[in-house]
């Protein structure tokens, strides 16, 4: 196996943890229009219909994009939608098997790199200098292999952001001012002394450790020149994720489980570190508040933009009571690439296709507002909307921020290994965290741990 297909191989996985929720959420505010609403409307006279083609994807939203592409064409899209976990194992021996069954199929980033270096991306060169010039530059970045051939492209960006609870930060630090409540997450030791502060009013600042992770892509890359780094801000990483949760400052609700869906709309029974989430539901939790259970409340969550609507869709009575800042580093996951088969049949129609979806100033304006929330990759799109105030944050202009957040991401610190590393890390902070290791044995298993993964790395401590 070539060694960018073993780096991919384990982040396949992990990945698809985003796709469902990356690519596709609703929303109950509609920004301003600065494009027709309909992009199937907006072309006066119908092109002649080209060949039918098939996609393959991850999630419903390119149905509305076909359904759009048609109305427009006459050319018939059809669309097969996979579950997020057969995805690849449905997908990957097609396309190794030089299938001509599909023109056009999906990945997240995290996939794509594999799917290049196995030769199954078409060249979209002819698509480069509209999509440098259009969208937002990391999602051309991620769309191009490692040699500079344009393999993919996305119509969505997925920025980060930390997502906090406007009326706990008015009562807590006296303001609830992006800028102002962006510095209190500007570093990891300023995280720290947040919790503390979060803490003396009985809040939590996280639902889990686990929100530190996507901070830990600064100033650094996991591995350069073979070489695997572990630089300040990630030590600074480890020690706050231990401090944090050892001092009691998070609300043990892990991710996706119930309590933390629950924590969105407000008060949240206080959770051991080693009770089961998993196996509570929503009505009891609420019913353990009504009843007189102490409680904590979740101040923040660090998600890419398409977690900002799951925790608007969440957040009950909550909503418009959320903001949205800026963290340690700017970062993004998840979102839909769109490649043509290598060996499609139907080549010309499903270039045509991808540029309908990615690079029609029409369609993504048409997105934005079908999807109600989703942050495109279009700049101009962006822009035409970066006065619009988002009701369910506070009437605050969420396109202006992500906006300038996409512009912020450096795809440089990106490597093929950092899914796989992230983890190994995160297990190493776990174990410290519940006193099962030392933070000298911790690194020792993750420095073995990743040498026994990729052998072909330097490791600080072998």
């Amino acid at each position: 196996m070539k060694t960018a297909n073993k780096i991919l191989a384990g982040s396949m996985a992990a990945a698809m943890a985003f796709s469902m929720v990356g690519c596709g959420s609703t929303a109950s505010s509609t920004a301003s229009s600065a494009a027709p609403a309909d992009a199937a409307t907006a072309t006066s006279e119908a092109a002649p219909a080209g060949d039918a083609i098939t996609v393959w994807t991850l999630s419903n939203d390119l149905k509305q994009f076909a359904e759009q592409y048609t109305a427009k064409t006459g050319t018939k899209v059809d669309v097969v939608v996979y579950d997020s976990a057969d995805y690849v194992s449905k997908v990957t021996p097609s396309l190794g098997g030089k299938t001509t069954d599909v023109d056009v199929f999906v990945g997240e980033p995290q996939m794509m790199p594999n799917f290049y270096e196995a030769g199954f991306c078409a060249d979209l060169s002819e698509l480069a200098d509209e999509a440098n010039e259009k969208l937002v530059p990391y999602v051309v970045q991620a769309g191009t292999d490692t040699d500079g051939v344009l393999r993919s492209l996305s119509y969505q960006a997925t920025p980060g952001s930390v997502i906090y609870r406007r009326d706990l930060a008015t009562e807590v630090f006296g303001t609830d001012d992006p800028d102002e409540i962006g510095k209190k997450f500007a570093s990891f030791d300023e995280i720290a002394k947040t919790a503390d502060e979060l803490k003396a009013k009985g809040y939590s600042i996280f639902g889990d450790t686990g929100s530190l992770r996507w901070f830990s892509t600064s100033t650094n890359p996991w591995v350069k020149d073979g070489e695997v780094i572990i630089d300040d801000a990630r030590k600074a990483y480890f020690d706050t994720a231990v401090k944090i949760y050892q001092n009691g400052e998070v609300a043990n609700c892990l991710e996706w489980s119930a309590p933390w869906y629950n924590s969105m709309a407000g008060a949240l029974p206080i959770i051991g570190a080693d009770d089961d989430v998993w196996s509570m539901d929503a009505d009891s939790l609420k019913e353990q508040v009504a009843s007189g259970a102490a409680t904590t409340q979740v101040f923040s969550y660090v998600m890419p933009s398409w977690g900002a609507l799951i925790v608007r869709d969440n957040a009950g009575d909550n909503k418009g009571k959320f903001g949205v800042c800026s963290g340690v580093t700017s970062f993004f996951g998840g979102g839909t690439f769109l490649a043509v088969n290598e060996y499609s049949k139907h080549k010309e129609t499903a270039v045509d296709f991808i540029k309908f979806c990615t690079l029609n100033e029409e369609t993504s304006q048409w997105w934005l507002e079908a999807s109600e929330g989703d942050v495109v990759s279009m700049k101009s799109v962006l822009d035409a909307n970066k006065d619009y105030e988002n009701a369910s944050f506070g009437n605050q202009k969420t396109y202006a921020f992500y906006s300038a957040e996409a512009d912020k991401i450096d795809y440089s610190l990106i490597t093929g290994y950092d899914d796989a590393i992230k983890d190994a890390y995160g297990a190493a902070i776990v174990s410290v965290q519940k006193g099962q290791a030392t933070k000298e044995d911790a690194m020792k298993t993750f420095y073995e741990t990743v040498k026994a993964t990729y052998p072909e790395l330097t490791v600080p401590e072998a």
